[in-house]
């Protein structure tokens, strides 16, 4: 089985690196990934609609909001987290998408073995990774899901 067999095609399912973060959530939150209906966790940015520029994740959100040093520290004595959330979602809203993604991006070709494609997941932890075509065009992209799902699939007698 080869990547190209499982891998989601990209068409609209995709973020510009000039989008708002409130535009790339609910972009986000409105694409439904394959089959499943799930909502995706990640897009890919693309320049132009066609050059990989980065990926955007859930995680590149929610540390957009919260980042590592907002730390409750028990000495504080009466500080509260009441309202922050809503007031950094409010300063994170109109941030640059290129701003906060991910711009290392480790890719795949659709003729790459679910092997491969398996193992550079695991390897270097990736929830999803780009397929491109030699020619540095983004056809698709495999979430963990679609090589669970392809497991699944083998598992449980589906053809």
């Amino acid at each position: 089985m080869l990547v190209k067999d499982i891998m989601e095609p990209i068409t609209t399912n995709w973020l510009s690196p000039d989008m708002t973060l409130e535009d790339a959530v609910c972009k986000l939150e409105q694409t439904k990934w394959g089959l499943y209906g799930a909502s995706v966790n990640g897009m890919v940015v693309l320049e132009d609609g066609k050059k990989l520029v980065g990926v955007l994740s859930i995680m590149n959100v929610i540390r957009a909001v919260i980042p590592s040093y907002l730390v409750l520290d028990e000495n504080l004595g009466g500080f509260t987290w009441d309202g922050m959330i809503e007031e950094r979602t409010e300063k994170a809203r109109g941030r640059k998408v290129k701003d906060i993604m991910s711009a290392s991006v480790l890719t795949i070709t659709p003729e790459a073995t679910l092997m491969r494609c398996a193992d550079t997941m695991i390897e270097h932890q990736l929830q999803r990774v780009p397929v491109v075509e030699k020619s540095g065009a983004v056809v698709g992209i495999v979430h963990i899901r679609d090589l669970y799902m392809a497991i699944t699939n083998l598992m449980c007698g589906v053809k």
